[in-house]
């Protein structure tokens, strides 16, 4: 049987963490299944606490804790680098605050291990945010494919099989953006699963900490982004030579200008905390 490898990303939500553990013991228990877990602690200011009693189909928990807060995409990165030598094994990442739909885990597993090829993700099919937030996330996705060509609708959660593993650690793109290094690297197998709501909490993600994110994403198809770039300013040079939407055309072509400068200057900034990603861990 292969064993299962279940990361969890986490800052200070150990108590959505425990309940949630719960669950997952649940969910395996049903198919008679065991899993190991790696809770990816992103330098919590809480205590870490672990409850592990009743947890019969978790056969062990593991802490990678770094030195400072990096965001959960980085330390998912960590965290796939610490197991990348795993053979023959299901990986599964989740969020640990449960608002990745845990009666999902069977069907993602059963999945891996018939799809070894490809990774299986969970498109965000409903989302319980309120009306603005999805309305910027709405964007997020339209900006995206405009300037990308792709349609990424899912987050973290995910299932693949170890021989994977590489292939998304390929060009070092997952430090940027999880489900972009996904996208640019590996085949990809879609479900749809509703996103939950947090078990215990509200959610820590701010409307600047979305657009950040979005520049990460965006910061990964850096050269096609400036490929179609191209061509999109073209065409409006073209629309303003003959004073087709002139006035519009020239304020959309700062626009894309000034989002390759940002996508650029993300790149850099976050290639620099690569480059530290030793000193990340704690001993």
């Amino acid at each position: 049987m292969n064993k299962i490898n279940i990361l969890l990303p986490l800052y200070n939500d150990w108590r959505s963490c425990n309940f949630l553990l719960k669950k997952i013991n649940n969910e395996l228990k049903k198919k008679g299944r065991y899993g190991n877990i790696l809770i990816l602690n992103d330098a919590s200011t809480q205590k870490i606490k672990v409850i592990c009693k009743k947890l019969g189909n978790i056969k062990s928990i593991k802490i990678l804790t770094t030195k400072y807060n990096i965001g959960s995409q980085k330390i998912i990165s960590l965290g796939l680098a610490n197991i990348k030598n795993k053979k023959n094994e299901i990986v599964v990442v989740m969020d640990s605050d449960g608002e990745d739909d845990v009666s999902y885990l069977n069907n993602l597993i059963d999945l891996a291990l018939k799809n070894k090829r490809y990774i299986i993700t969970a498109t965000r099919s409903r989302r319980r945010e309120n009306y603005i937030f999805k309305l910027f996330y709405k964007l997020h996705l339209l900006i995206t494919f405009i300037l990308t060509l792709e349609w990424i609708s899912f987050g973290n959660y995910s299932s693949f099989h170890s021989q994977n593993l590489k292939k998304i650690l390929k060009n070092n793109l997952s430090w940027l953006a999880y489900s972009s290094s996904i996208v640019s690297n590996c085949n990809i197998y879609k479900i749809s699963s509703e996103r939950q709501k947090r078990i215990f909490g509200k959610s820590k993600l701010s409307f600047f900490q979305l657009a950040k994110h979005s520049f990460r994403i965006l910061s990964v198809f850096q050269k096609r982004i400036l490929i179609i770039s191209f061509f999109y300013i073209l065409i409006l040079i073209i629309f303003v030579n003959f004073n087709i939407f002139a006035s519009l055309s020239f304020v959309v072509i700062v626009i894309i200008l000034l989002i390759n400068y940002l996508i650029n200057t993300t790149r850099k900034i976050t290639f620099k905390d690569y480059i530290k990603k030793i000193f990340m861990l704690k001993k």
